[in-house]
């Protein structure tokens, strides 16, 4: 009997080292210039440091306006904006996965907010938009930390979220590039590849770095 006991007990103790080592295992993270990118999220946040929601609504109408740019690839090419804000916010699967909710208000953990200039907005956009961007997979989860929601006449017309962690974007609009890399294409099987690419995720760290935001360095 007491062999028994100690014979679950160490089973329990290797599940229990096992699992640790899966969630540690860094084979999803992204390489940067030979330098390991995984962004975690901070072990705590000063929730003194969370924008109200009235800063906000008018930082929204300060906000310098920008033009569209037919160059920027489908599907911002033929969408009508007047200005891109870029978010930093504490975002989690469950609770905060988009910056702005169903309910078409601001989630209550954004930490920093900055407009785009017009070469910011035509760069990201421009990478965004590039098949060479997409390619590689993704973690199944999603606890975004970077946001950019494009508006017109200050309304929200369409918000994209980044998680870097996870590797891979959701937007509201479709965009095609991150979609075009087939897994088992013309089978019932079939999946995309919808995860960032090096170049991809060197696009959104640059911009990022730019802004002063979570995602600009290893968090590590």
């Amino acid at each position: 009997m007491k062999l028994l006991s100690n014979l679950f007990f160490n089973l329990l103790i290797l599940l229990v080292l096992v699992s640790c080592q899966a969630k540690l295992d860094p084979k999803n993270s992204v390489q940067i210039d030979d330098k390991t990118i995984l962004p975690k999220k901070p072990y705590s946040i000063d929730k003194s440091k969370f924008l109200k929601k009235e800063v906000l609504l008018d930082y929204i109408t300060k906000a310098n306006t920008i033009t569209p740019n037919a160059k920027n690839g489908v599907p911002f090419d033929k969408l009508d904006y007047d200005k891109i804000i870029a978010y930093d916010f504490d975002g989690s699967e469950e609770s905060y996965p988009s910056v702005i909710n169903k309910f078409k208000n601001f989630v209550p953990v954004v930490l920093a907010q900055k407009a785009l200039s017009q070469i910011q907005a035509d760069k990201i956009l421009w990478a965004l938009t590039q098949k060479s961007t997409y390619g590689e997979g993704t973690a199944a989860c999603f606890d975004p930390h970077f946001a950019l929601v494009f508006y017109k006449d200050n309304k929200a017309i369409n918000q994209i979220n980044i998680c870097l962690g996870c590797n891979y974007l959701i937007a509201d609009l479709n965009i095609p590039a991150q979609t075009h890399l087939k897994v088992n294409k013309g089978t019932a099987n079939e999946y995309s590849l919808t995860g960032f690419t090096k170049s991809g995720t060197t696009a959104i760290v640059s911009l990022c770095k730019e802004l002063g935001f979570f995602y600009q360095s290893n968090p590590n």
